[in-house]
């Protein structure tokens, strides 16, 4: 008898671990020059201004924030003097000055954290923050919405309502975000359409709805069709002959079979390295908006439910 109700009361203790180590977990989210921010607690005690991630493949955190909070709590080692970090798109490099590999407590739970430090200050889009945080690292399902000002930290993806709609992704090591393989159409008012398949990294530090990339010739091509919606006043915007900035400014564009109207793509070349010249472009920021989001990175599933009227679900 003793043996069966020690056995019972393991069960009940692993049953009850799992749910409380699997519990949700809601936090505030702002989106601020089109980049999603958030405030998190580390170590129950201290406040820290996040950038969120999904196109950066390591935690960093700024010099002064560190030196200041985490030293007491964490092991930091000088970096080798090699040791940069270049921003997804950039030939800019910024200098590591220290290296953490610890772990650490981040909104109530202990989560191991592997970190460079950089001072911030140069890096006019991180500037204003404690720390640049990939997604990924929180690991499970990770909830974004982004209407509401808020996000859920290992949400339950088992009965989604099936207002949800499913896409498969990929992982993409480098940067520790998602891609989806999918087609991109835009539509003039005429309803003429012109499109381009491929590879959208889904990109929450990217500010814009989408950007497509012009360093590959089939993103070109497609911008050249499409020459009809590119913007042409230049009193507000001014093309760029060196990066070949444009513009293109649709009746409406669809994704998969999601059609969203009264947004913008933007059309560039990107610094050139592995990572940009598998993408054909990226989803952003603008388009989640009107959306909740759900980032599965266990199963590598994306989930989007429209909460706004400009989005429009084709069967």
């Amino acid at each position: 008898m003793n043996k069966r109700v020690l056995f019972l009361l393991s069960t009940f203790l692993i049953i009850f671990w799992t749910s409380l180590s699997a519990q949700e977990v809601k936090l505030p989210l702002k989106l601020k020059s089109g980049h999603l921010n958030s405030v998190w607690q580390i170590n129950d005690s201290i406040d820290a201004k996040v950038f969120l991630e999904t196109g950066f493949p390591k935690i960093v955190v700024n010099e002064s924030f560190a030196i200041k909070n985490l030293q007491a709590l964490v092991q930091m080692e000088k970096a080798s003097e090699d040791t940069y970090i270049a921003l997804w798109g950039s030939k800019n490099k910024f200098k590591v000055s220290y290296v953490i590999n610890d772990s650490l407590l981040v909104n109530g739970k202990k989560k191991r954290f592997d970190a460079f430090v950089v001072d911030l200050s140069t890096i006019k889009g991180w500037r204003d923050y404690d720390i640049i945080y990939p997604l990924r690292d929180l690991s499970g399902a990770v909830e974004i919405n982004i209407k509401d000002n808020y996000m859920m930290v290992d949400k339950a993806v088992d009965n989604l309502s099936s207002d949800f709609i499913e896409f498969d992704a990929k992982a993409d090591d480098r940067t520790k975000g998602l891609y989806i393989s999918t087609s991109l159409q835009v539509y003039d008012t005429l309803n003429t359409k012109e499109e381009l398949k491929g590879n959208f990294l889904l990109d929450l530090g990217a500010a814009n709805a989408m950007f497509v990339n012009r360093n590959l010739p089939k993103v070109e091509e497609f911008v050249n069709k499409s020459d009809r919606i590119i913007l042409k006043d230049t009193t507000k915007f001014r093309p760029n002959p060196r990066t070949k900035l444009a513009i293109l400014m649709p009746n409406k564009i669809q994704v998969g079979n999601l059609i969203l109207k009264k947004n913008f793509i933007v059309a560039m070349k990107m610094f050139k390295s592995k990572t940009s010249s598998q993408y054909v472009g990226m989803i952003g920021n603008k388009f989640f908006a009107n959306f909740i989001v759900i980032f599965d990175f266990n199963s590598n599933k994306v989930y989007m439910k429209p909460n706004s009227d400009i989005v429009e679900v084709v069967e």
